[in-house]
């Protein structure tokens, strides 16, 4: 099975598993990195490669970020790996939902299109999808 790290600021990405759990029940091979204004970028490299390192299956790991320019992915971005690591930006609720079901019997390099397309299907205006 694909593992799963979501790294971002404060702690979104444990609340994320969280509300995730919530809906499904507990959630295999997924860690979260929280980082706050305190955290060093050395020390994030290393909690973020033990993270890594935690949930990997020789499956490869998807590592979910909440914004592309920040520390978070930043320092994801030094863990790409063809085929390893793959890192997808912009995580939400339905994007993490869908990488926790979907990472059975699929590559790495799919279940990333596959999470991206879930997170914008997901975003919507309510009166324009209620008028419809």
């Amino acid at each position: 099975m694909i593992g799963l790290v979501i790294i971002t600021h404060a702690r979104l990405g444990r609340e994320l598993v969280s509300a995730a759990e919530f809906i499904l029940g507990k959630v295999e091979q997924v860690a979260t990195v929280s980082v706050d204004s305190n955290t060093a970028a050395d020390s994030l490299h290393t909690r973020l490669e033990a993270a890594i390192a935690k949930v990997d299956s020789n499956q490869g790991v998807l590592i979910l970020t909440d914004m592309f320019g920040g520390s978070p992915n930043n320092i994801s971005l030094a863990f790409l790996e063809e085929g390893r690591h793959e890192v997808v930006t912009g995580v939400n609720l339905p994007m993490l939902i869908k990488a926790a079901t979907s990472r059975e019997g699929t590559s790495l390099g799919q279940l990333a299109h596959t999470v991206c397309e879930a997170g914008r299907d997901s975003i919507s205006v309510a009166s324009e999808l209620l008028s419809t």
